[in-house]
């Protein structure tokens, strides 16, 4: 009787088809895009600034391009800068979007930056921020930049 049963599971196991992953059978994760968000205000850097700057953009997975919009009031900027690094820190600069050279600049600051793999991966982990710096402090507001899927 156990001889059958051995034949029987040996027949069974050998007749399965045994199939490889290939590049083809994995399952590609979706693309995605987002609404870009940042409130920039004195509890990033713990100023008395009156200040206030909104990062408003979006976001593109398939082109990793960031398009955004920022406007600021009650504050005359030197340097606005994307930052990447962990909350509270200086961080290291991502891009310069603004620097005072002396022309009359209005709000709002439009443009688009085309992300690297790396830079990608640090703002969908939410480590990117905004950081504005006047003739008085350096930086005198920040916030962190937000992400909403579509």
């Amino acid at each position: 009787m156990w001889k059958i049963t051995i034949a029987l599971l040996l027949f069974f196991h050998c007749s399965c088809k045994q199939t490889q992953v290939t590049d083809d059978t994995k399952i590609k994760p979706p693309i995605r895009s987002y609404i870009v968000i940042a409130r920039v205000d004195k509890k990033g850097t713990n100023s008395n600034s009156e200040g206030k700057a909104m990062l408003s953009g979006f976001y593109d997975e398939a082109s990793r391009v960031l398009d955004y919009t920022l406007e600021y009031k009650d504050l005359i900027p030197e340097v606005i800068t994307l930052r990447s690094g962990a909350k509270g820190s200086v961080g290291t600069i991502v891009k310069q979007l603004y620097k005072n050279e002396g022309k009359n600049t209005t709000t709002p600051l439009k443009g688009s930056l085309t992300l690297s793999p790396l830079q990608e991966r640090d703002i969908l982990k939410g480590r990117w921020f905004i950081a504005i710096s006047t003739l008085t402090m350096n930086p005198e507001i920040s916030g962190i930049l937000t992400l909403k899927q579509k």
